[in-house]
């Protein structure tokens, strides 16, 4: 906008040069040079505004993020550094670096770059210049790759002035290239459970006001702090100046510091088991919050003459002392809801749970397994190796949550020799064409004549999952303090493994119940490990099915079928193994 005086300075200069060999007489009839200029330039009306109009310069984000990947040779001019993240898990997907922007509605650009390699380190707030040598970019998100030539204009920006808030946005997930690496600040609802994502990182599905059911919006957090601030699902989160990054499709809005994240949830008390004659193990929906909970047990109560005292909280496990127990009577315990969770949330009503008296749990082994049945209709069989309860039991695929899950119900109790059908997809009318229910007191509570599917040498449970997943997958029996006592690698012919796999066998390998105990698996070596293989065993429930070959448990595939399996044996011993005297 300034050029334009200069030039006419410049046009009014040339005439007066040429005045001195070629000036027009007075009473010629020449009109004065482009004076039509100045009868149509309203802008000159206020000239102050070509005095006071400061250069746009650009700032050099947009030009990063628009360049091809590899070298270049590109100027980011005073930008403010939004965030500064530090390095989990992978290095190529979640690298140590620092945010920058200029603007609330963006560009913003990822420098991926790590700050204590930097003169001055940078931090939040920073004002900052540098080259960009090299441009890279991971899951769709462009980032700085290599800088050089950083320098601190000032420091102390008001990031607040940088921040949007996008919990009303409708298109934070159609749109992410328009939110990418930008500060942002998002109130909304945790839905379904928590997962992996990547190494490191959990996630939950987010719906906002201006997104719902859309499992591409995700909130990801550090698992170590997700294990601190333990987020469930139902929770209303607030995450305040954090980033939104992409990842491909996905959404991720990322926070790395408890301060950034505030949780209201609805704490309440799941369940309850006897872990001894004298013991009581609450557990609640989330981590109890130990300066809630009285030191003399008043606020916990119980029916059939049973007292409580001295309760003692590890995360969201309360265990009390009780008066001796009666086996197999039931108990009710009522929590006050002067109880409240770590963000100080009080349990909702009814706060009550019940629970059978102690008998010692029975000793149980996953035994058979089908997971490639037609239609979902997959089966698990657990054998009983001693008598006792299996109350509070649980069996879970891979981490649960999504995945199988079944619970067993409060005085189930079995004896040595018996054995537990675990049937899928119970909706289904091909699977489940007697539409049986669990039994629970005898093995023939609903005979095989009348529902089909069922095995009478069996209890029968049914459980609505639509079947197990046929690749390369975990199975995991915990009894009812959640304690591993059984677990097992299936593979299915493929290297190929999900996080959520090899998450939980990290979980199985750290209990020692699978050889060889590790606390990370690599994708090849879990499938070096896992039994072979689900993907070839009979699409039928008379087809063949993997199978333990004996009556010892080494945790490890040595104790199972390979390849295609053996003829299933639902309900009775499969060949190697012997009743047990």
């Amino acid at each position: 906008m300034r050029s334009l005086p200069v030039l006419l300075v410049i046009l009014a200069a040339c005439g007066d040069n040429g005045a001195a060999t070629k000036k027009p007489d007075a009473g010629e009839n020449h009109p004065p040079i482009d004076a039509k200029v100045f009868e149509d330039a309203k802008v000159f009306e206020d000239a102050k505004v070509f005095e006071d109009a400061p250069a746009t310069v650009a700032d050099g984000i947009q030009e990063v993020r628009d360049a091809a990947d590899g070298a270049v040779d590109l100027n980011v001019h005073h930008v403010t550094v939004t965030y500064v993240r530090p390095q989990i898990g992978s290095l190529t997907n979640d690298p140590a670096g620092f945010y920058v922007q200029s603007d609330p509605t963006g560009p913003a650009l990822l420098v991926a770059v790590d700050p204590s390699t930097l003169t001055p380190v940078p931090i939040a707030g920073d004002v900052v210049d540098f080259h960009v040598t090299a441009k890279a970019a991971a899951g769709m998100q462009p980032r700085a790759s290599t800088i050089d030539t950083f320098s601190r204009i000032s420091q102390g920006a008001n990031l607040s002035t940088l921040v949007q808030d996008i919990s009303t946005a409708t298109d934070t997930v159609t749109a992410i290239q328009n939110y990418d690496s930008e500060l942002v600040t998002v109130t909304g609802t945790l839905v379904g459970n928590i997962g992996t994502s990547g190494t490191g990182f959990s996630k939950f599905e987010l719906d906002t006001a201006g997104v719902t059911a859309n499992t591409n919006l995700q909130l990801r957090l550090p698992t170590t702090l997700a294990a601190t601030a333990n987020p469930i699902a139902g929770c209303t989160v607030t995450a305040t100046k954090v980033t939104m990054n992409r990842f491909n499709a996905t959404a991720e809005i990322t926070a790395f510091n408890a301060s950034e994240i505030h949780l209201a949830c609805n704490e309440s008390v799941v369940s309850a088991v006897a872990t001894s004659a004298t013991t009581v193990q609450l557990t609640f929906a989330r981590n109890v919050a130990t300066g809630s909970v009285m030191a003399d047990g008043s606020q916990f109560t119980a029916n059939n003459g049973l007292t409580l005292s001295a309760p003692v909280v590890s995360n969201n496990l309360l265990t009390l002392t009780t008066s001796a127990q009666t086996s197999n009577t039931m108990y009710t315990v009522t929590v006050a809801n002067t109880v409240t969770d770590i963000d100080g949330d009080q349990v909702m009503a009814p706060g009550t749970v019940t629970f059978s008296g102690f008998l010692s749990p029975a000793v149980v082994k996953i035994n058979e397994i089908n997971a490639n049945i037609a239609a979902g209709c997959d089966l698990i069989e657990l054998r009983v190796l001693t008598d006792g309860s299996m109350s509070g039991f649980k069996l879970l695929e891979r981490l649960g949550g999504g995945d199988m899950v079944m619970t067993f119900p409060a005085n189930f109790n079995v004896h040595k020799n018996d054995y537990v059908v675990v049937h899928l997809n119970s909706g289904s009318a091909t699977c489940n064409p007697g539409a049986a229910t669990s039994e629970v007191l005898t093995k023939t509570d609903q005979p095989a004549g009348t529902f089909n599917g069922n095995y009478d040498t069996a209890f029968d449970f049914w459980n609505a999952d639509a079947g197990l997943v046929a690749t390369n997958n975990t199975l995991t029996l915990l009894d009812a303090t959640a304690t591993i006592v059984d677990a097992v690698f299936i593979g299915d012919g493929s290297s190929a493994t999900s996080g959520n796999t090899l998450t939980q066998a990290g979980v199985i390998g750290t209990a020692n119940q699978w050889m060889p105990a590790q606390a990370t698996y690599l994708a090849a070596e879990f499938y070096a490990a896992a039994v072979q293989n689900s993907a070839m065993t009979g699409t039928t429930a008379i087809g063949n099915s993997l199978q333990r070959i004996n009556d010892t448990d080494t945790n490890a595939k040595a104790d199972w079928t390979t390849g295609t399996g053996a003829a299933q044996t639902w309900g009775a011993n499969n060949a190697g193994q012997a009743d047990i005297p």
